[in-house]
C-alpha cells in the first residue's frame, strides 16, 4: 500500500542566504518537490521519498529519464541536486525526474556487514529498488527509459555495488567519493564473477572524487579502477574524475557527473540550421534510447535570432518545430508571435501572445508587447 503526504520542503538551508525572506513572508521562498513513501516489505518497514519533478511536468505529456538519489533525508543535498537539475535542463542535460529515497537509519544500511561482509542490507536495499520502487514510480510517473542511481560516500560504495550485482537494473551508475575501502573485496569478488561480466548492454559508471579526500575513498579508487578495466565488459563506460582540494562528497560533484553522462547534449558544433539541431537531438535519441528533443531556450534564442537577422523562413521552421516539441511553452508562442510581428502580422502576432499568456497570465514579455501592438 504507497501513501502519499504532499508537503512543500523549504530551502532554507540550502537558498535563505541568496534569496532572503521579507518580514511577514508566509510563503517558501523557493520549494523543491514534494514528499511521499512507501511500505516496503523487501525491507519491512516505512520508506520516506523525496520527489523533484521537471518545472513543466505538469503541462507536458513528455516522458522523462529518472534519478534515484540514495539518502535524501540530507535534505540539503536533496535540493542541490534538484536546483542542479532545473538550472542544467535550461541548455546542459534533459529534464529528468528526481526520486530520493530517505535513509532514516544513516547510509551504513548500504554497506556490508564490516565484520563478516555479510551483503545481507545492501542486497535488501537492492531489491526494495528492483521490485517495489522502480515499479512504483513507472507506474506513477511518465518515464523514459533510461534510469540512474545516485549515490555519495556510503550511499556511492552503495551504487558501485549496485553496477556489479545488477548492472542491468540502472541505465548508469554515479557515485560520489564511493567508501571503496569499507569493502573492497566484496567489490572485487563482484567484478571478479557474474553478472557483470555477461553484461551485453551498454552501461554507464561514473566516480567522482578529490584529492583531499577520506583515505577510504583516495586509497581504494585507483585498485578498483584498476580492477574493473580489466575485467569490465565492452558495454560498460566507464568514467573516473578526481578533482583537486574540493573535500569528501563535493559541492560541484553532481554536475560533473551529469556533464559526463550527456557531454554533449549542448553541442561542441554550430549547430546554425534547424535541421542540423533535429539530426543531433536524433542522434542522442539513438544513443540513450528514448525520444530527446531541444531545450527551449536553445530553440527561443535560435528563432530570435532568425528574426532579427530577418530570415524569416528558417525563423519560421525554428518556431514551428519548438512549438510542435514544446506546446505547453509560452516562449514557443512568444517566439512565433514575435515573428509574426517582424513580418508585420500584426494580428497573427496578437494571437500568439495571448496564447502565449493563456499559459502564464503574468508572462511580462508577452504583456509588453500585446500592450505596444495595442495602442
Amino acid at each position: 500500500m504507497i501513501t502519499f503526504v504532499r508537503t512543500i520542503f523549504v530551502m532554507l538551508v540550502l537558498f535563505v542566504s541568496s534569496f532572503g525572506v521579507f518580514a511577514g513572508e508566509k510563503e517558501p521562498v523557493v520549494s523543491i518537490g514534494e514528499s511521499s513513501s512507501i511500505h516496503s516489505k523487501a525491507l519491512d518497514k516505512k520508506i520516506p521519498l523525496s520527489i523533484h519533478l521537471p518545472e513543466n511536468y505538469d503541462s507536458s505529456k513528455n516522458n522523462y529519464p529518472v534519478i534515484y538519489m540514495m539518502g535524501s533525508d540530507f535534505k540539503a543535498r536533496f535540493a542541490l541536486l534538484a536546483s542542479t537539475l532545473d538550472v542544467m535542463a535550461d541548455r546542459q542535460t534533459p529534464p529528468m525526474i528526481l526520486i530520493g529515497v530517505d535513509l532514516s537509519e544513516g547510509n551504513f544500511v548500504l554497506l556490508p556487514d564490516r565484520k563478516t561482509g555479510d551483503t545481507k542490507s545492501p542486497d535488501a536495499y537492492l531489491d526494495f529498488l528492483e521490485t517495489e520502487l522502480i515499479p512504483h514510480v513507472e507506474s506513477t510517473y511518465r518515464t523514459a527509459p533510461f534510469s540512474m542511481l545516485f549515490g555519495a560516500s556510503n550511499s556511492g560504495w552503495f551504487s558501485t555495488y549496485a553496477l556489479l550485482k545488477k548492472p542491468e537494473l540502472f541505465n548508469s551508475y554515479m557515485a560520489s567519493s564511493p567508501m571503496i575501502g569499507w569493502s573492497p573485496d566484496v567489490l572485487k569478488q563482484q567484478i571478479e564473477q557474474e553478472p557483470l561480466r555477461k553484461l551485453s548492454e551498454k552501461r554507464f559508471l561514473h566516480i567522482i572524487y578529490s584529492d583531499d579526500d577520506y583515505d577510504r575513498v583516495t586509497q581504494y579508487v585507483p585498485g578498483f579502477s584498476d580492477t574493473l578495466n580489466k575485467h569490465k565488459p565492452k558495454g560498460l563506460i566507464y568514467h573516473v574524475k578526481k578533482l583537486v582540494n574540493e573535500g569528501h562528497v563535493p559541492a560541484t560533484d553532481f554536475t560533473n557527473l551529469l556533464m559526463a553522462q550527456y557531454p554533449d547534449f549542448n553541442a561542441h558544433e554550430n549547430l546554425d540550421t534547424i535541421d542540423k539541431v533535429q539530426k543531433h537531438f536524433a542522434k542522442l535519441s539513438k544513443r540513450y534510447g528514448y525520444n530527446m528533443v531541444p531545450s527551449m531556450s536553445l530553440l527561443f534564442d535560435f528563432g530570435l535570432d532568425l528574426t532579427q537577422g530577418k530570415d524569416f523562413a528558417a525563423a519560421e521552421k525554428a518556431f514551428h518545430y519548438a512549438l510542435k516539441v514544446h506546446p505547453e511553452s509560452k516562449r514557443a508562442h512568444f517566439g512565433m508571435g514575435y515573428l509574426r510581428r517582424a513580418q508585420g502580422n500584426i494580428e497573427q502576432a496578437k494571437a500568439m501572445f495571448k496564447k502565449a499568456l493563456a499559459i502564464d497570465p503574468e508572462y511580462g514579455l508577452a504583456k509588453r508587447f500585446l500592450e505596444r501592438l495595442d495602442s
